[in-house]
């Protein structure tokens, strides 16, 4: 019991010095310059809602990339449905090792939100920036909640599709049984045993002693002692 309190105060201990390693990185770089960086997202939110987007993607289509092409487009779609700048209703700001991110939310002048994300290196110069329709932390919530469903409700169809592919194992096994079952069965042939005829030697046995006293008559002796006849040959 006192070691698996020893590793858990030990697992705890760890991960507090990994979280107190990770916040001095982000606290002490003093490289950015939170006013600075604010001010410099003002002025791209602002050059943002007056930079003619549908321009620069006729003239420059050949020079830029499929992805700053895409970007061009959905900001030039997102501002025809907004409007114009109205002001600024938010701002944060995330200090990375290396980077920092300044969120705004901006109202427009329809009334309705916009979220900008604009991202800097350590000489402030642009990495990147993103816009995106503002969302309560409810639309938020909800969609996340129906992906959850959306997700769960596919994983259950696959799972019900698996176990009914399953449970036709068992008809196709009975329709392979009935299939042997209708088959013809092929009895084999018995096989009949040979038959060995006896040799019938009473003709032979008559034949030797017709032939044994013939010898004896031939060579003028009448004894058939030690006379063997040894084959008959017939011609």
């Amino acid at each position: 019991m006192k070691k698996r309190l020893a590793l858990i105060c030990c697992i705890i201990s760890c991960m507090l010095v990994m979280a107190g390693c990770s916040f001095s990185l982000v606290k002490t770089n003093d490289k950015f310059d939170q006013k600075v960086l604010e001010d410099n997202t003002d002025s791209f939110v602002k050059s943002w809602f007056e930079y003619d987007f549908e321009s620069a993607v006729t003239d420059y289509a050949g020079q830029l990339d499929d992805e700053t092409l895409s970007q061009y487009k959905d900001s030039k779609k997102l501002r025809d449905k907004y409007g114009k700048y109205d002001k600024k209703d938010d701002s944060s700001l995330t200090i990375t090792t290396d980077t920092a991110t300044v969120t705004e939310t901006v109202l427009t002048d329809s009334g309705k939100k916009l979220v900008f994300s604009v991202t800097y290196d350590e000489d402030g110069n642009t990495v990147s920036w993103n816009v995106d329709e503002y969302k309560t932390k409810g639309e938020i919530m909800g969609k996340a909640g129906l992906n959850t469903v959306m997700s769960m409700g596919i994983v259950f169809i696959v799972l019900i599709f698996i176990a009914v592919i399953i449970a036709q194992f068992k008809y196709i096994g009975n329709a392979q049984n009935r299939k042997k079952e209708t088959e013809p069965v092929v009895e084999p042939v018995p096989e009949v045993p040979a038959v060995v005829e006896e040799e019938d030697l009473t003709d032979d046995l008559e034949l030797v002693a017709v032939i044994t006293a013939a010898i004896a008559a031939a060579s003028e002796n009448e004894c058939t002692d030690g006379l063997i006849i040894r084959s008959i040959i017939r011609k």
